[in-house]
């Protein structure tokens, strides 16, 4: 049975929890403040905790901030109030909870939402991936120059991070491909406005990434014989196509920190890619669709696939909770396993597009109830899209 902690100076939140839980398979133990949350988990074993962010002495953000550094394996989720804007921002920028919980909720909802959590870290707790990924290059130490930069931002220095970027001739090289290849609309010229338009939480991805790239630098002679530079290529498109479905379609952006979700969707393929370079060449010269094929083999070889590989690593590195099931689930988007799930349908939909624009083929199978699910013509997007093809260059 898991066991959840609930955290929260009103009473009356706690006897809602309580009676919300209580016909349900979890054990429910709560806390009216961090100090006594905090030593209840000192005595005992929780696998996920809910937390207040607004609360006296110590409150939920420094909490669950503790949570995460002594206590890494319990999932952590923030309760809040749609005006704490900063703790929210500060929240996202640290990564201190995979899911924000906003009063009021729906009842339903949230039980459905702790039920999707659970079964999403059972997948990226399993021993089968650890072991595999334990030797994996972008497990490997980080390179100091990408490791500085980071604890900038665990700092909050904005203008220190922005100055490391601008000295650093690779990482600035990276940014302004990422601005001008995966970005949707016109970006800023120069380095500092382009950090500043992206912001310290993408910045933090931005930087995962890089040193991911910089781990997995191509190594062979002719560039049109590496899959890895295609992998990147696609990504690439995939990250610009999903930005321009969530502007011109859902007239919006992603969720907070997520803004190169499409960048990083495929790292698990890279991964195996690197393992075992001859199967995936032979796949990816195949003329038909290759996804079913591909996680079959991947499943039977490895006994674990290329989403579940990049969804490990991407959690490992702490990155945002979006990011990572859209890397779990964006081959299979209508399972509702996500709670993002629209961000997993876009991205789904971005990457099917962005193989058929590299290579005019149908590399992946697309879902067609994916685009009802967004509210999105499947018609009326291929029509824009193509016009917006046009206009610019995909890589």
């Amino acid at each position: 049975m898991n066991r959840i902690l609930v955290v929260d100076d009103e009473a009356q939140i706690l006897k809602v929890m309580k009676r919300l839980f209580s016909e349900t398979g979890y054990e429910i133990i709560t806390a009216e403040n961090g100090i006594d949350a905090l030593k209840l988990l000192g005595e005992t074993e929780v696998d996920l905790i809910i937390s207040d962010m607004k609360m006296p002495l110590t409150d939920g953000y420094r909490l669950l901030s503790t949570v995460k550094e002594k206590y890494p394996n319990i999932i952590r989720i923030s309760l809040s109030g749609y005006a704490e804007e900063t703790s929210i921002y500060r929240a996202s920028l640290h990564n201190i909870s995979d899911f924000i919980i906003f009063k009021p909720w729906n009842n339903e909802k949230l039980l459905h939402d702790i039920n999707r959590i659970f079964a999403t870290h059972s997948v990226l707790n399993s021993k089968a991936l650890e072991t595999l990924t334990k030797d994996a290059p972008f497990l490997e130490e980080m390179p100091e120059n990408c490791k500085k930069l980071l604890s900038f931002i665990e700092n909050e220095d904005e203008d220190a991070l922005i100055a490391g970027i601008e000295q650093n001739p690779v990482l600035s090289k990276l940014l302004m491909q990422v601005a001008n290849w995966a970005i949707y609309g016109a970006m800023p010229g120069s380095i500092r406005q382009t950090a500043i338009y992206i912001g310290m939480h993408n910045l933090k991805c931005f930087l995962h990434w890089a040193a991911m790239v910089i781990q997995a630098s191509p190594t062979h002679a002719k560039k049109e014989d590496n899959i890895t530079e295609l992998l990147w290529k696609h990504a690439y498109s995939t990250n610009k196509i999903l930005l321009f479905l969530y502007e011109a379609f859902l007239h919006k952006q992603p969720p907070e920190a997520s803004l190169f979700t499409g960048l990083l969707h495929n790292i698990g393929l890279i991964v195996l890619l690197q393992r075992n370079p001859e199967m995936y060449k032979k796949l990816f010269h195949s003329p038909t669709d290759i996804t079913q094929d591909l996680l079959s083999l991947e499943k039977e070889k490895y006994g674990v696939n290329h989403p579940e590989i990049g969804a490990y690593l991407l959690n490992h590195k702490d990155l945002p909770f979006p990011i990572v099931e859209a890397a779990l689930y964006h081959h299979s988007p209508l399972d509702s396993v996500s709670i993002n799930n629209e961000l997993v349908i876009c991205v789904h939909i971005a990457e099917y597009y962005a193989w058929k624009f590299i290579l005019g083929k149908n590399y992946t199978e697309l879902k067609e109830e994916a685009f009802e699910q967004i509210n999105v013509s499947r018609k009326d997007f291929e029509t824009r899209l193509e016009r917006f093809r046009k206009k610019i260059v995909f890589v």
